[in-house]
């Protein structure tokens, strides 16, 4: 597995890391951690006085050597990388060259947040690859008790065969979890069946039951059960504006991978 760890070194993206170097030496993987910032002096070309532009130029410089610095302690092992752009579209480029993006998540702490979306939530958005969101709060673990949302739509085997390839690297547990009338049981059971899940008695299929809401169902039975991640596919009402998977991902307490 090829792993992308978009960071910015806040505590959320320390715990980001964490899971994408045990995903890394699960897998057998690479990881490369990615620093998008855009430059914090002028560009040279704004000034006229060449001693000016010469102090800019260097404190540039300065800056990206550090921030070099920075990033290659993060880990020996890791391809490191740094642009001075804006963060999203450098993401956005790399991403399709990884198969999953790792990134720490500070949930919504501003009115922009809310209208707009985090940087996590807008990657989400517009990604064609998987995204493991990961909060200050969250305490990556063994994952081996992995929870999977099922919905009735083809995302649903995506998310599924996600879960799948990291539960086989951990000899890990799935609980496949459907949220609605308990007569989609067998129907779901059925569906799990038809893929070339090999999990030798490790997967499990459950039904909750939406109240207070589907949200909360889902983050009360990972609480009640110790879950180490939990997999959903990506929704795409309102691009995450009131969705059940914004309100998952700035509420839950392990490690959300997200399946577009």
């Amino acid at each position: 597995m090829k792993i992308l760890h978009p960071t910015d070194f806040s505590p959320a993206s320390r715990k980001a890391l964490e899971l994408a170097k045990k995903l890394r030496d699960l897998t057998g993987g690479s990881l490369t951690i990615l620093h998008a910032a855009e430059p914090r002096y002028a560009s040279a070309a704004h000034f006229f006085d060449t001693q000016t532009e010469k102090i800019f130029d260097e404190a540039e410089q300065a800056w990206s050597v550090l921030m070099g610095r920075q990033l290659a302690a993060l880990d020996p092992n890791a391809q490191t990388v740094l642009e001075p752009r804006k963060p999203i579209p450098v993401i956005l480029h790399h991403a399709v060259r990884h198969d999953l993006v790792v990134m720490g998540t500070h949930g919504e702490d501003s009115l922009m947040d809310r209208l707009l979306g985090t940087t996590t939530e807008r990657v989400i958005a517009q990604t064609a690859r998987p995204v493991a969101a990961v909060s200050k709060a969250a305490e990556p673990s063994s994952l081996s008790r992995l929870l999977v949302g099922w919905g009735p739509t083809p995302g649903s085997e995506r998310v599924l065969r996600l879960a799948h390839h990291i539960a086989e690297a951990s000899r890990g547990k799935i609980t496949v979890l459907h949220v609605g009338d308990p007569g989609e049981l067998e129907r779901m059971n059925q569906s799990i069946r038809t893929l070339p899940l090999a999990l030798e008695g490790r997967l499990e299929a459950r039904v909750l039951s939406p109240d207070p809401s589907p949200a909360a169902a889902l983050l009360g039975f990972a609480h009640e059960q110790q879950a180490d991640a939990l997999f959903v596919g990506r929704s795409r009402a309102g691009v995450f504006f009131g969705s059940v998977t914004r309100w998952i991902l700035n509420h839950a307490p392990v490690p959300v991978l997200v399946q577009p």
